[in-house]
């Protein structure tokens, strides 16, 4: 992961030219800043070593940014002080070599391997982010998908970590683009004046601070709103990267005593080493609390740069200009990139979630030597590719040692980018097909079990390449409301002229069944209404659930609403999940807040049937995956007392109140000893806790005999 965009010779030069006149001392011939090389070792050092051993949120990234920003602002501020054309084509064409080599690479070994390593089935999460990655925003879509990236596992994308360098990428471009535009507008206002360029240059300055505050107040407010998109939100993380620019535009300006450069210096690196320690960087960062690693490395920025004749370091710049860390600094960019992918390739080579010792010292040395071939034989030819000897021979013979790779990476980044989009499209056009009625007599699915029907040798179906998109007809209606809303959201469904209905009321455990209910109510004559919101089951919790670590306030006034409304309305029944899983223990139990709930509507003489929740499957690898991967129906399952209770844990509620009837479908997914991923050749799950929309429909005949017995109506 860089710290800077352009060759490193440039932050080299001292700080000083950015401010808009010079500061004191500034004839002095400003020293090369080992330290800062030191200081990117050290902070890809703590990423690497949190992500290897899944130790969360090291703060190593948070520095990258900050130091980045202060390469790349005072860089931009030195040009405009200096007069230089504000062209952005040659910083762009600098961007272009400094990064897009070792990305393509990787990105082209990471493609490699996923064929090699990963089944079938998980070749589109990757392929996916391929052009997102290449393009630098694939941060908004581990946004939209709200990735985890706490803790590395066998399902975890080896694309992932490359969020942080969209955000760079898009800071870059914004950053350069708006300062710019800023130092010209000033400039052809001021174009006769001899101090226009002093002017523009803190034109630039004044846009960098207000952008800065902006960012910062932004991500204040979002953290608490939404933390997982925050923490991949560029806007969010701009102020990181700024604050680093305002420090890079201040700078000239700042003395510190030489009796304080150290405590100021050691304060600065262990806010940095302690910040995995103590702040919890995945739910807290970008907002207020990253302000610990970023002013620790500013800090260290500021305790290293000397105003005055004093040449004398302090023992934290000693200690971070030593040969390994600065080393390690000048590997930063390509160790960053192919850490995470092995680790990742690890995993899954080796059937495993968690890291030993040994097993992360290997992956770390292996990391290593990739990052070093990396920037050896990639990185340095390409970015000095212009720098061409002056004999004529030597210059062709450079020029073809240069140019060659640089037409092979843009033929890679060509390959790599239609091979993914023709991916893409050819499982969209398979996913058409899903909807499509299967032949009982090759697909009994759920009947093989309750009605002992006969399952001959056939492809499973949905197949596992396709089943992951196998949703109900909700998803596709777009008729559950999002995380956000929370206003009901209704859609009727079934017989919808009946004067008997059914209310569906949940999340996607009671959202699932819809593709049974739909045919039942049409078959049966009842309409069926749909009241559905995403992780939000129908409870009478006075506690807010959590989503993604935070309080899931939307749910607790969705589910107030829910209720209210079902009282109003007083439906023929309501049909909601019962139980849950115990997860942390066999079995599954009906939590409290159901419980209360349907204490509630029985009061309120609303008649509810309590659908027990269907098994989860342990989440590695995923059904589909395990079942690419030719490891078996039952293997790729769950033992069913692992799962579920021996006595659905609803019966004895339902015993006690006259308004509630208990439905089971366990029996239609489960044998006795086991709940395996396959029935009746049909997939059970779309993933490790939701059922296919396919095998849904194959289980019709028994909850249509389950409703009639509880509803009475036929």
């Amino acid at each position: 992961m860089p710290t800077t965009p352009t060759d490193h010779s440039h932050a080299a030069h001292s700080a000083r030219d950015a401010a808009a006149k010079p500061a004191r001392n500034s004839s002095a011939k400003r020293s090369y800043r080992f330290d800062l090389d030191g200081l990117r070792g050290l902070a890809i050092a703590l990423v690497v070593v949190y992500h290897v051993w899944a130790l969360g949120v090291s703060g190593g990234v948070d520095v990258f940014l900050t130091l980045s920003g202060f390469f790349f602002v005072g860089m931009l501020l030195r040009n405009i002080r200096r007069g230089t054309d504000l062209s952005p084509w040659p910083v762009a064409k600098r961007l272009i070599r400094r990064l897009l080599p070792a990305l393509v690479t990787i990105l082209t070994a990471v493609s490699i391997a996923t064929v090699v390593l990963f089944p079938f089935t998980q070749w589109n999460n990757i392929a996916t982010q391929v052009v997102p990655s290449l393009f630098y925003y694939q941060n908004w879509q581990l946004a939209r998908t709200t990735g985890d990236y706490l803790a590395a596992d066998p399902n975890t994308s080896p694309l992932q970590h490359l969020w942080s360098m969209s955000v760079q990428g898009q800071f870059f471009v914004a950053t350069l683009l708006a300062v710019y535009f800023a130092a010209w507008a000033t400039q052809s206002v001021l174009r006769n004046r001899k101090d226009a360029a002093a002017w523009s240059t803190r034109a630039a300055i004044a846009v960098i601070v207000g952008a800065t505050i902006a960012s910062f107040l932004y991500a204040a407010l979002r953290i608490q709103i939404n933390p997982s998109w925050t923490y991949y939100d560029t806007f969010a993380r701009t102020w990181q990267l700024l604050l680093g620019g305002v420090v890079a535009a201040a700078l000239p300006y700042i003395s510190v005593h030489r009796h304080l450069r150290l405590p100021l210096a050691a304060t600065g690196l262990a806010a940095i080493v302690l910040t995995g320690v103590v702040l919890e960087g995945g739910l807290v960062f970008p907002g207020p609390w990253a302000l610990v690693p970023v002013l620790g490395a500013l800090a260290i920025v500021v305790a290293g740069e000397r105003n005055d004749s004093d040449t004398r370091g302090n023992l934290v710049e000693s200690f971070l200009s030593t040969r390994p860390l600065v080393w390690l600094g000048s590997v930063a960019y390509a160790f960053y990139l192919w850490h995470w992918p092995i680790l990742i390739f690890y995993l899954v080579a080796a059937d495993k979630h968690v890291v030993t010792l040994l097993d992360g010292v290997g992956i770390i040395a292996i990391s290593l030597l990739c990052a070093w071939l990396t920037l050896r034989y990639i990185e340095i030819p390409l970015r000095y590719s212009t720098r061409n000897p002056a004999p004529l021979s030597a210059r062709r013979t450079h020029r073809r040692r240069t140019t060659y790779p640089a037409i092979a990476l843009a033929t890679l980044a060509a390959v790599l980018v239609t091979a993914s989009v023709g991916w893409i499209q050819y499982l969209d056009k398979r996913t058409d097909k899903l909807a499509e009625p299967l032949d009982p007599t090759l697909y009994p699915g759920a009947t093989e079990y309750t009605a002992a029907a006969y399952t001959p040798r056939a492809p499973l179906r949905p197949s596992p390449l396709d089943v992951r998109e196998d949703h109900p007809l909700t998803a596709f209606d777009q008729c559950i409301a999002d995380i956000p809303t929370i206003e009901l959201l209704r859609c009727t469904y079934g017989d919808t002229e009946a004067d008997r209905t059914i209310v569906l009321a949940g999340g996607s455990h009671a959202e699932q069944w819809i593709s049974a209910l739909h045919p039942i109510g049409i078959e049966r004559g009842f309409a069926v209404e749909t009241i559905l919101k995403v992780a939000c089951p129908l409870s009478l919790d006075p506690e807010p659930t959590h989503y993604n670590g935070v309080p899931y306030l939307e749910c607790s006034d969705w589910n107030a609403a829910s209720i209210n409304y079902i009282i109003e309305t007083q439906p023929d029944f309501v049909l909601t999940n019962s139980t849950r899983p115990l997860h942390h223990a066999p079995g599954d139990f009906i939590p409290e807040s159901y419980a209360d709930m349907f204490v509630y509507l029985a009061g309120n003489d609303v008649r509810v049937l309590g659908l027990r929740d269907n098994p989860w499957l342990w989440p590695f690898p995923e059904p589909a995956d395990c079942l690419a991967m030719r490891r078996g129906a039952d293997r790729c399952g769950a033992v069913r007392a692992d799962v579920l209770s021996a006595v659905n844990p609803a019966d004895a509620i339902a015993d006690e109140l006259p308004t509630m009837e208990s439905l089971d479908m366990s029996d239609a997914m489960c044998n006795a000893t086991t709940c395996p991923a396959v029935v009746g050749n049909v997939i059970v799950y779309r993933d490790f806790n939701h059922l296919s929309a396919t095998f849904v429909r194959t289980a019709i005949p028994e909850l249509d005999r389950q409703l009639g017995d509880a509803t009475g109506w036929w």
